[in-house]
């Protein structure tokens, strides 16, 4: 018996009710979650390119299914370019999913005519579950060798790139770029492939150690992967290509010779792609972070003290800026980009990705001679830190350069790139170092200033959000998108009259706003919403885990989603009385939820304006306090040698 959304009507059918489902159930028991969420996604796109073909006359009526996103329930709202493609991600979403033997789809039925009459022996139920039964059977043929064939193309793909990711730990790598990939996209606000040519495909430099061949198993699904595209070995194929090996690496090269699109694939890398996206085989490991500066940030209660320290007061005000408890309503550059690390290491990354186009320029790197001239400065650069930080956390970094030669002193390995052609210059750049930097500045005799230790008192704070912004808006919180999809508000629901297109009339104040133009890793609205949805969720756990900070709330959070998919979360919502309009507010704003990674979500969060952040209690051992000490012993140190400086 279909089941009907209580606010939305939308009919909900499992796929063993119009198909044989049991066919080919052992290979997604082969490939996991991966094979499920794939089939999910290319039904989903199968229905959109289907969409002319899903109308169906029954008993002289017109039955119409639409996805979600395609038509909405208030008639204000205009309806979507139905020609626009979806973007090229295979992301969990909540409107169609797939469990071990049914596919479950959420999807609008329109019955056009006059009002249908029922007998006794003829229900409402009967006559929608027919009909819908026969439009999907033609939309989804599941038992046509040709459909059949594609989908387990589609499905293989997205397995092999999981696959890959789950082998990046192997190789001790933090990236693999597959040669003959095509990295360019036609434009920098398409996520469709540039031709080829002009495009030129990757290649990675056969001289280098950093290019390796990886041979990854793949069980009954190796059948139906493109045989003239890998070489195969029964079970197994294989892949060639460029490894970014863990530690500190660099790209570097000439303006616009694609360093920036290279670091653009590797972040996009945590997510699997179509195949025929041209980066489906590019892949990063799930935790990895774009960090970068966002001016006008909102920070509460971070620690930022390994980079930021010692901030000057204006005249009159004797309390000092606490940067190990750094909260701002308007950071700047730096201090953005410096609770951006902190945060990432907080949320536990182990790869950081960072671009000096969009980064602050003193928080990157400062040379010698500004060194002599600003003696009294309150910002060490995140080139002193790399190196310390991937020692004492084994965090990467992963950092595009063009511009500061001082960086050439840190990396592990460097990758060059001379019109999109790819090679590895790690030996020529420890050779530039060594001829510019032979006896540079050591920073308080305690070695080369460019390789500072990561010190305990440097690493993030273990907080978790109070019960303030919860408390100030009460029930019937409400998500919705502003900016034309660039930004979020969580705000008490209004009304209709004064609401439009998403947007919240009110000029009083930005509480509950999330700026997020800047979050790189979030792909367009609907997982920018879903974002806002699971920043509400873990703010109504937060109250019920007080014991819990915020790196094991996203935790629980991730749990909750791998166990129970996206409809938990906004079940959950609904049921707990801070946002019991959820699906309503989903379906009329977006459509369905995408899944976001827990890092996207703990951005949101943390940059939600007027939630605040307390620190957690944590038994003292005694050795945080003799950390402490002995740094503030190394800060005079450093201070009566500068000022020995000064007198010279």
């Amino acid at each position: 018996m279909p089941q009907f959304h209580p606010s939305s009507s939308v009919l909900r059918l499992p796929m063993s009710t119009f198909s044989n489902t049991r066919t080919h159930q052992h290979f997604f028991q082969e490939g996991g979650r991966p094979a499920r969420v794939a089939l999910a996604d290319f039904a989903a796109r199968t229905l959109v390119k289907q969409r002319n073909q899903a109308k169906k006359e029954v008993d002289n009526y017109v039955l119409t299914l639409e996805p979600l996103d395609r038509i909405f329930l208030k008639g204000k709202r205009r309806r979507q370019n139905l020609s626009a493609p979806y973007p090229p991600y295979v992301l969990e979403r909540s409107d169609i999913w797939s469990s071990n033997d049914h596919l479950h789809l959420s999807l609008r039925v329109i019955v056009e005519s006059q009002p249908i009459h029922f007998d006794e022996k003829k229900t409402e139920g009967d006559f929608l579950q027919t009909a819908v039964n026969s439009i999907l059977a033609s939309l989804l043929p599941f038992g046509q060798a040709d459909w059949t064939q594609a989908a387990m193309n589609h499905i293989s793909c997205v397995v092999l790139q999981d696959k890959i990711r789950q082998q990046l730990d192997s190789f001790n790598a933090v990236a693999f770029i597959a040669d003959n990939s095509i990295l360019p996209r036609k434009s920098g606000t398409s996520d469709a492939r540039m031709c080829s040519p002009p495009a030129v495909p990757f290649q990675a430099p056969p001289d280098s150690s950093m290019s390796q061949s990886l041979t990854i198993e793949m069980g009954s699904l190796a059948k139906y992967l493109p045989s003239n595209a890998f070489p195969s070995q029964g079970s197994s194929i294989t892949l060639s290509g460029l490894v970014i090996p863990k530690g500190i690496t660099l790209i570097c090269g000439g303006g616009y010779h694609g360093k920036s699109t290279m670091l653009r694939t590797i972040a996009l890398g945590v997510y699997n792609k179509i195949p025929g996206d041209g980066r489906e085989y590019c892949i990063a490991v799930e935790d990895a972070v774009s960090v970068r500066a966002e001016d006008g940030r909102y920070v509460n209660n971070c620690n930022i003290s390994a980079f930021i320290s010692n901030l000057p007061t204006p005249p009159g005000v004797t309390k000092t800026v606490d940067t190990e408890h750094f909260s701002s309503r308007d950071s700047s550059g730096s201090t953005s980009q410096a609770a951006n690390v902190s945060e990432a290491i907080e949320m536990g990354c182990s790869a950081m990705l960072i671009d000096e186009d969009v980064s602050a320029a003193n928080f990157m790197a400062r040379d010698g001679r500004m060194r002599a001239l600003v003696m009294d400065e309150s910002i060490t650069p995140l080139l002193y830190r790399v190196n310390g930080l991937y020692n004492a956390k084994g965090i990467s970094s992963v950092v595009v350069v063009g511009g500061v030669g001082d960086w050439l002193d840190v990396p592990h390995n460097v990758v060059l790139l001379d019109k999109y052609v790819a090679s590895d210059a790690t030996k020529k750049a420890q050779s530039i170092s060594y001829q510019f930097s032979y006896g540079h500045v050591q920073y308080g005799g305690k070695g080369v200033v460019h390789r500072l230790d990561w010190k305990n008192s440097g690493t993030p704070i273990p907080r978790r959000p109070t019960d303030e912004f919860a408390n100030r808006f009460g029930a019937n919180i409400e998500v919705s998108l502003l900016d034309g999809g660039h930004s979020i508000a969580l705000h008490p629901h209004e009304d209709d009259d004064e609401m439009m297109d998403g947007v919240v009339l009110d000029d009083d104040h930005d509480e509950g706003c999330i700026e997020a133009s800047r979050m790189e890793q979030v792909m367009g609205r609907k997982q920018l919403y879903t974002c806002g949805l699971c920043a509400l969720w873990i703010i109504k756990a937060s109250q019920q885990e007080t014991a819990l900070g915020l790196p094991e709330l996203l935790n629980k959070l991730d749990e909750t989603l791998d166990s129970s998919g996206l409809v938990k979360v906004v079940e959950d919502l609904s049921s707990s009385g801070l946002s019991p309009k959820t699906w309503q507010h989903l379906v009329e704003a977006v459509g369905y939820a995408e899944r976001p990674r827990k890092y996207e979500i703990g951005q949101a969060l943390t940059r939600l304006q007027g939630i605040k952040f307390e620190e957690i209690p944590v038994e003292d051992d005694g050795v945080e306090a003799a950390a402490k000490a002995e740094e503030e012993r190394k800060k005079r140190a450093l201070a009566e040698l500068w000022a020995a400086r000064r007198k010279k």
